[in-house]
Protein backbone atom coordinates (compact mmCIF):
# COMPACT_ATOMS: atom_id res chain seq x y z
CA UNK A 1 0.00 0.00 0.00
CA UNK A 2 3.30 1.83 -0.47
CA UNK A 3 2.02 5.67 -1.56
CA UNK A 4 -1.86 5.40 -1.54
CA UNK A 5 -3.10 8.76 -0.72
CA UNK A 6 -6.90 9.09 -1.42
CA UNK A 7 -8.01 12.42 -1.26
CA UNK A 8 -11.91 13.54 -1.15
CA UNK A 9 -15.00 15.87 -0.90
CA UNK A 10 -17.87 13.76 0.21
CA UNK A 11 -19.96 16.77 1.13
CA UNK A 12 -19.79 20.80 0.96
CA UNK A 13 -19.10 20.84 4.73
CA UNK A 14 -17.01 18.53 5.18
CA UNK A 15 -13.04 19.71 5.31
CA UNK A 16 -10.95 18.51 2.62
CA UNK A 17 -9.48 15.25 3.87
CA UNK A 18 -6.86 12.83 3.01
CA UNK A 19 -6.62 8.69 3.15
CA UNK A 20 -2.86 7.87 3.47
CA UNK A 21 -1.55 4.27 4.75
CA UNK A 22 0.11 5.34 7.51
CA UNK A 23 3.61 5.45 9.06
CA UNK A 24 5.68 5.53 12.36
CA UNK A 25 4.56 8.70 13.29
CA UNK A 26 1.00 7.91 13.47
CA UNK A 27 0.87 5.19 15.92
CA UNK A 28 0.71 8.00 18.69
CA UNK A 29 -2.61 9.75 17.24
CA UNK A 30 -4.08 6.54 16.09
CA UNK A 31 -3.16 5.30 20.08
CA UNK A 32 -5.21 7.92 21.41
CA UNK A 33 -7.97 7.84 19.43
CA UNK A 34 -8.14 3.73 20.01
CA UNK A 35 -8.14 4.32 23.55
CA UNK A 36 -11.28 6.88 23.32
CA UNK A 37 -13.11 3.49 21.83
CA UNK A 38 -11.68 1.07 23.84
CA UNK A 39 -10.09 2.47 26.78
CA UNK A 40 -10.19 -0.81 28.60
CA UNK A 41 -7.36 -2.20 26.54
CA UNK A 42 -5.01 0.56 27.66
CA UNK A 43 -2.63 2.87 25.64
CA UNK A 44 0.80 0.14 25.42
CA UNK A 45 -1.91 -2.81 23.92
CA UNK A 46 -3.14 -0.37 21.45
CA UNK A 47 0.68 1.05 20.78
CA UNK A 48 1.42 -2.74 20.32
CA UNK A 49 -1.36 -3.59 18.52
CA UNK A 50 -1.29 -0.69 15.62
CA UNK A 51 2.29 -0.62 15.64
CA UNK A 52 2.36 -4.59 14.68
CA UNK A 53 -0.17 -3.72 11.86
CA UNK A 54 2.85 -1.63 10.46
CA UNK A 55 5.35 -4.87 10.01
CA UNK A 56 2.77 -7.31 8.81
CA UNK A 57 2.76 -7.08 4.68
CA UNK A 58 -1.05 -8.89 4.95
CA UNK A 59 -2.03 -6.27 7.03
CA UNK A 60 -3.04 -2.59 6.46
CA UNK A 61 -3.76 0.86 8.98
CA UNK A 62 -4.81 3.72 6.89
CA UNK A 63 -5.68 7.08 8.91
CA UNK A 64 -7.84 9.63 7.81
CA UNK A 65 -6.12 13.74 7.88
CA UNK A 66 -7.66 17.04 8.02
CA UNK A 67 -5.39 19.74 7.54
CA UNK A 68 -2.78 17.56 8.69
CA UNK A 69 -4.52 15.94 11.98
CA UNK A 70 -5.43 12.38 12.22
CA UNK A 71 -8.77 12.09 12.95
CA UNK A 72 -9.50 8.78 12.31
CA UNK A 73 -7.91 5.20 11.36
CA UNK A 74 -9.14 2.08 9.69
CA UNK A 75 -7.48 -1.67 10.16
CA UNK A 76 -7.26 -4.95 7.97
CA UNK A 77 -5.53 -8.22 8.98
CA UNK A 78 -5.56 -10.99 7.20
CA UNK A 79 -6.75 -13.90 9.50
CA UNK A 80 -5.88 -17.79 9.18
CA UNK A 81 -7.51 -20.51 11.14
CA UNK A 82 -4.61 -22.01 13.58
CA UNK A 83 -4.44 -26.24 12.92
CA UNK A 84 -6.39 -26.61 16.01
CA UNK A 85 -9.21 -23.87 15.30
CA UNK A 86 -12.63 -24.75 17.00
CA UNK A 87 -15.15 -26.06 14.82
CA UNK A 88 -17.24 -22.71 14.95
CA UNK A 89 -13.61 -20.87 14.10
CA UNK A 90 -14.58 -17.79 11.60
CA UNK A 91 -13.11 -18.79 8.04
CA UNK A 92 -9.77 -17.62 6.90
CA UNK A 93 -9.70 -14.05 4.69
CA UNK A 94 -9.16 -10.61 5.11
CA UNK A 95 -10.84 -9.07 7.94
CA UNK A 96 -11.75 -5.75 8.51
CA UNK A 97 -10.87 -5.49 11.70
CA UNK A 98 -11.63 -1.84 13.65
CA UNK A 99 -12.36 1.82 12.34
CA UNK A 100 -12.69 4.80 14.56
CA UNK A 101 -13.20 8.06 13.36
CA UNK A 102 -12.99 11.27 15.93
CA UNK A 103 -16.43 12.02 17.45
CA UNK A 104 -16.43 15.55 16.39
CA UNK A 105 -15.58 14.64 12.90
CA UNK A 106 -18.60 11.77 12.37
CA UNK A 107 -21.58 11.94 10.27
CA UNK A 108 -19.28 13.42 7.41
CA UNK A 109 -18.37 10.69 4.98
CA UNK A 110 -15.23 9.58 6.99
CA UNK A 111 -15.83 6.26 7.81
CA UNK A 112 -17.44 5.01 4.32
CA UNK A 113 -14.00 6.60 2.69
CA UNK A 114 -11.72 4.68 4.73
CA UNK A 115 -14.07 1.59 4.66
CA UNK A 116 -13.94 2.35 1.23
CA UNK A 117 -10.23 2.15 0.50
CA UNK A 118 -9.70 -0.57 2.86
CA UNK A 119 -11.89 -2.50 0.75
CA UNK A 120 -10.50 -1.83 -2.26
CA UNK A 121 -7.06 -2.94 -0.82
CA UNK A 122 -8.49 -5.56 -0.09
CA UNK A 123 -10.30 -6.75 -3.67
CA UNK A 124 -6.28 -6.59 -5.09
CA UNK A 125 -5.93 -9.78 -2.44
CA UNK A 126 -8.97 -11.43 -2.61
CA UNK A 127 -12.73 -11.64 -3.84
CA UNK A 128 -14.60 -11.33 -0.42
CA UNK A 129 -13.95 -9.58 2.86
CA UNK A 130 -15.33 -10.13 5.93
CA UNK A 131 -16.10 -8.33 9.44
CA UNK A 132 -17.75 -9.15 12.53
CA UNK A 133 -19.51 -6.49 15.02
CA UNK A 134 -21.34 -6.88 18.28
CA UNK A 135 -25.47 -6.95 17.10
CA UNK A 136 -25.89 -4.13 18.87
CA UNK A 137 -23.79 -1.70 16.89
CA UNK A 138 -26.07 -0.60 14.54
CA UNK A 139 -23.85 2.05 13.31
CA UNK A 140 -21.25 -0.07 12.32
CA UNK A 141 -24.00 -2.60 10.70
CA UNK A 142 -25.37 0.11 8.47
CA UNK A 143 -22.19 1.67 7.11
CA UNK A 144 -20.85 -1.82 5.83
CA UNK A 145 -24.12 -3.17 4.43
CA UNK A 146 -24.02 -0.15 2.20
CA UNK A 147 -20.77 -2.54 1.03
CA UNK A 148 -22.18 -5.27 0.23
CA UNK A 149 -21.66 -6.71 3.51
CA UNK A 150 -24.58 -9.55 4.61
CA UNK A 151 -25.12 -11.65 7.73
CA UNK A 152 -23.26 -14.88 7.50
CA UNK A 153 -23.58 -16.58 11.02
CA UNK A 154 -23.79 -15.35 14.73
CA UNK A 155 -22.18 -18.46 16.23
CA UNK A 156 -18.13 -18.35 15.11
CA UNK A 157 -15.09 -17.22 17.40
CA UNK A 158 -12.42 -15.58 16.47
CA UNK A 159 -9.58 -14.95 18.53
CA UNK A 160 -9.86 -12.49 20.80
CA UNK A 161 -13.31 -11.07 19.70
CA UNK A 162 -15.53 -10.80 22.78
CA UNK A 163 -19.12 -9.19 22.31
CA UNK A 164 -19.74 -7.62 25.56
CA UNK A 165 -23.59 -7.48 25.63
CA UNK A 166 -24.79 -8.80 23.33
CA UNK A 167 -23.93 -11.42 20.40
CA UNK A 168 -21.46 -10.82 17.69
CA UNK A 169 -22.36 -11.10 14.05
CA UNK A 170 -19.75 -12.38 11.05
CA UNK A 171 -20.69 -10.96 7.45
CA UNK A 172 -19.10 -11.01 4.24
CA UNK A 173 -19.05 -9.09 1.48
CA UNK A 174 -17.41 -10.73 -2.04
CA UNK A 175 -15.54 -7.72 -3.77
CA UNK A 176 -15.22 -7.00 -7.53
CA UNK A 177 -11.55 -6.26 -8.54
CA UNK A 178 -11.97 -2.54 -8.10
CA UNK A 179 -13.56 -3.33 -4.41
CA UNK A 180 -17.12 -2.75 -5.13
CA UNK A 181 -19.37 -5.71 -4.72
CA UNK A 182 -19.16 -8.30 -6.73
Amino acid sequence: MDGLTIELRPTAVTPPFRIRAAGPLDIEPSVVLACAAAPERGAGSWRDALTEELQHPERLLLVVEIEREVVGYGRVRLFTQPPDAPTDAAPGGYYLTGVFIRPDRRRAGLGAAITDARLRWISERATEAWFFANARNSASIELHRRFGFEEVTRRFSFPGATFSGGEGILYRSRLSPNGAKG
